[in-house]
């Protein structure tokens, strides 16, 4: 049996596993040439046989099985010597977690796209390997083995840039009339602002993935919250509509970090029967934070003295008090950059007297930036058009965040108009929204209990419990604000329909997230990518036509309608519980990703689960 990293922890995982697949078939290890799912980061995590399988398969073609001396495979350790010629010793000399691979020839350095270093190779480069770079057992730089401290410190910094980018949405929506007023626009010019930064939200995460395999999931932290504070600064100091509206896209793009590699972040730290914690942690941040922000800063917008600019001015202090802690407390968390950096070091250090060439299988087949960022781009959208599962939740999610953006743009014109509200009174009433969000922060605690029993019967499909009662619950609140909106009933009914139209929407949303998550493994953040590329494009489209529909419909019916197509898709977890295993299985990359994951996974668990 292949070593297994976590055959000797004494840290575990968690005792909680979803369903355990069996390794891959020899029918499915032949995805590892589809173009839109490159090889590199699925042959970094198969398992150790059909890793073996290939390797076996190059040597037979690029050597001829005469030129294997027995003992140059030894299954259970995968060590090997190179040759009678040629002899090295058993892997346990190897650095921890290192191990023999196949013989280098040029067939494999083509197959394999590696390129070696050039002044300390001799031209005899049959007599030496490929030397595979993992982690050692129980590894703390392994990011499943990080402490619990660790963990903590990386989530709550992370989710903390999150709430900034979700502050940012309610502040810009309590500050506009003001802001009308010195930039001299019109209210709907206003309220582009408002969308916009929802379509840099959209469009940056189909490149970011990319970003953060080249460069790190923590430098791509520390870049982007900069950025974030620079761009804080510019709308601070706009003097006309372009310039903020500039200002705003580029806080959209810059934010969107926030909001799609934290999930990637939690999913890199955490096993998936851990991720539910953090993950509604996550989602909290991310909703909640639309009615922190107006709570805060209707006060600055009623002061004379400050008003919108120092809105603006006040979360670039907050911003740059974030810097700190990101740059201390967020560590790299991304398995594969951790190892590419490991095997570069060893290459460095101990260069080829070892007998190969430290290589992390992560830099197997590695494709330049450019190209990897169109492929990440393309996957994202092929995800959307191939994958129902994903389709349907993303249009799902959308509807809920458009919804979400019509409360936040129109909250304030219906309490003004109806209700005959002030500022800070329309702050206090933005409030709402956050009790929505901790109802279903609280829910959420309910889902993971259903799940843990659940998921052995139903496996992640046990995700679906309370997104297909949110879907009901979205409508019903819909409803409520819609029809209790007017003067003569009092203004906390139709408050209490927000507060069940965010708890329903911060459920669907991080049930979404998660179930997302598990569904497609390690390619997570391009599907996550996708939905929120979805899910942001409808909610920044709804802020252009909000207003419009008040004026023409009332809020009554403009409410109305929107539960009307919340309560048609609400059909969705239901299809997803009932028929999703048959729709996993006649995905081509659903099945075969999410047994990537589970197999990892196993591997780090072997003690736990009697297998070590």
């Amino acid at each position: 049996m292949a070593p297994s990293r976590g055959s000797t922890s004494t840290t575990p995982l968690s005792r909680s596993i979803s369903r355990l697949s069996a390794p891959p078939t020899s029918e499915e290890q032949q995805y590892a040439a589809d173009p839109i799912i490159p090889v590199t980061q699925i042959k970094s995590n198969l398992t150790y046989e059909s890793i073996q399988e290939q390797e076996d398969g190059l040597i037979q073609r690029g050597r001829g099985m005469d030129q294997i001396t027995e003992g140059e495979k030894d299954q259970g350790n995968r060590s090997t010597s190179l040759s009678t010629s040629q002899t090295f010793p058993s892997s346990s000399s190897l650095p921890a977690g290192c191990s023999y691979g196949p013989l280098i020839n040029p067939e494999l350095l083509q197959t394999f796209n590696v390129k070696l270093e050039t002044g300390i190779w001799d031209e005899e480069i049959d007599k030496y390997r490929i030397l595979w770079v993992d982690f050692p057992s129980a590894s703390p730089q392994n990011p499943f083995y990080f402490t619990q401290t660790r963990k903590y410190g990386i989530t709550i910094v992370a989710t903390l840039f999150t709430l900034m980018t979700s502050i940012n949405v309610g502040a810009f929506s309590i500050g506009m009339d003001s802001l009308i007023r010195d930039l001299d626009c019109t209210r709907e010019q206003a309220a582009i602002g408002l969308g916009i930064y929802n379509f840099g939200f959209a469009a940056t995460p189909l490149i970011l993935a990319p970003l953060s395999e080249e460069f790190g999931r923590r430098w791509t932290y520390v870049v982007a919250v900069i950025l974030y504070l620079i761009f804080h600064i510019m709308i601070a100091l706009a003097k006309n509509l372009p310039t903020m509206l500039l200002a705003r896209l580029l806080q959209g793009c810059s934010g969107s970090c926030a909001a799609t590699l934290v999930g990637g972040t939690i999913a890199d730290i955490y096993v998936p029967a851990d991720r539910g914690l953090p993950s509604a942690i996550f989602a909290f941040a991310a909703i909640a934070g639309s009615g922190i922000g107006p709570f805060i800063f209707c006060w600055v917008e009623t002061n004379p003295k400050l008003q919108w600019r120092w809105i603006w001015w006040i979360q670039a202090m907050m911003i740059a008090a974030l810097i700190i802690p990101i740059f201390l407390v967020m560590r790299e968390t991304r398995e594969t950059i951790i190892l590419r950096r490991r095997a570069k070091r060893l290459r460095k250090e101990r260069g080829i007297h070892d007998g190969g060439r430290y290589t992390a299988r992560s830099e197997v087949q590695k494709v330049n930036f450019i190209q990897a960022m169109t492929s990440s781009s393309l996957r994202a959208i092929t995800f959307l058009i191939v994958e129902p599962i994903l389709l349907f939740f993303s249009l799902w999610m959308g509807i809920g965040w458009g919804v979400l953006y019509t409360m936040i743009t129109g909250l304030s014109y219906n309490f003004k108009g109806v209700y005959g509200f002030d500022t800070n009174q329309v702050g206090l009433a933005y409030i709402s929204i956050t009790v929505g969000g901790v109802l279903g922060f609280g829910f959420n605690f309910l889902q993971d209990a259903i799940y843990r029993r659940k998921v052995e019967k139903r496996g992640i499909e046990a995700r679906l419990y309370a997104p297909m009662v949110a879907g009901l619950a979205l409508a019903a609140g819909c409803f409520i604000f819609g029809f209790t909106s007017i003067s003569s009933i009092s203004y906390i009914v139709p408050c209490f329909g927000i507060v069940i139209i965010i708890a329903a929407v911060f459920t669907i949303y991080i049930s979404a997230f998660v179930y997302i998550s598990e569904c497609y493994g390690s390619y997570a953040s391009s599907a996550i990518a996708a939905q929120s590329f979805l899910r942001n494009t409808f909610g920044g489209a709804f802020t252009f036509f909000t207003l419009q529909m008040y004026d023409a419909l009332t809020p009554k019916w403009t409410t109305f309608t929107w539960g009307c197509v919340a309560l048609l898709l609400a059909a969705v977890p239901f299809v997803a519980f009932y028929f999703g295993p048959r729709l996993r299985a006649r995905s081509k990359y659903s099945k075969q990703l999410m047994k990537e994951e589970q197999e990892k996974i196993l591997r780090e668990k072997q003690v736990l689960d009697g297998l070590g």
